[in-house]
């Protein structure tokens, strides 16, 4: 168990499940572009047919995770959460538009779900590759009070209030996605959604997993 900094206040990301952190934000972090990552050396994976992961080597993971995990976003991150983090998973990837024959499979987390925490207070960062519109895939979610809702009273889900992380290169999204329902929403033919996500564990203090390279390939 992790102490939790100002454990007395109220996080908007416990009420909700998720904040959004607009481009134009105070932030260094939302000025930079991220479409960078495709300029490093990498290797392109295929996942499966509807998705492929991009494999940064190990000097340009460590050069894309050092910009943007910098003082002023980490202290950032904490004054939002309470919470210091392990960076432990990172994933850059691309998914693409999947045919009717094939939508009752699961191929990019595109069904419903919950993701299994590492911890109670697991943190995941959603940062756009390209512009994501309502055609391009984006996440798709019920915040957590919705998420209440819907376990308790079992109406379909189309009964209930949905959030869509549409945005633009050089927003971020933070979520807790072992709370909130969620899917990712599947591409409009012709479309795409190119997404970097991390994934955060409380800690003693800020630090880099020393397997985030290995991790690339799960």
């Amino acid at each position: 168990m992790f102490l939790r900094i100002g454990s007395s206040s109220k996080f908007e990301i416990d009420e909700y499940g998720f904040i959004r952190i607009n481009k134009n934000s105070e932030l260094e972090i939302s000025k930079k572009k991220f479409d960078f990552i495709y300029s490093h050396n990498q290797e392109i994976l295929s996942s499966n047919k509807y998705q492929k992961k991009l494999i940064l080597s190990e000097d340009s993971l460590n050069s894309v995770i050092r910009s943007i995990f910098d003082r002023q976003f980490c202290d950032f991150l904490t004054s939002k959460t309470g919470f210091k983090y392990t960076i432990d998973f990172f994933g850059a990837y691309q998914n693409f538009h999947i045919p009717e024959k094939d939508k009752d499979q699961s191929w990019y987390a595109n069904h419903y779900h919950f993701d299994k925490p590492n911890s109670k207070n697991m943190l995941k960062m959603f940062i756009p590759m390209s512009n994501i519109g309502i055609e391009d895939g984006p996440l798709e979610l019920l915040d957590i009070q919705q998420t209440k809702k819907f376990l308790l009273k079992k109406r379909s889900i189309d009964d209930f209030d949905k959030i869509y992380l549409v945005g633009e290169l050089g927003d971020v999204f933070l979520c807790k996605l072992n709370l909130c329902l969620h899917k990712a929403r599947i591409p409009k033919e012709g479309k795409t959604t190119k997404l970097v996500m991390l994934q955060l564990n409380p800690s003693r203090r800020w630090f880099i997993n020393s397997n985030l390279y290995k991790r690339q390939f799960k």
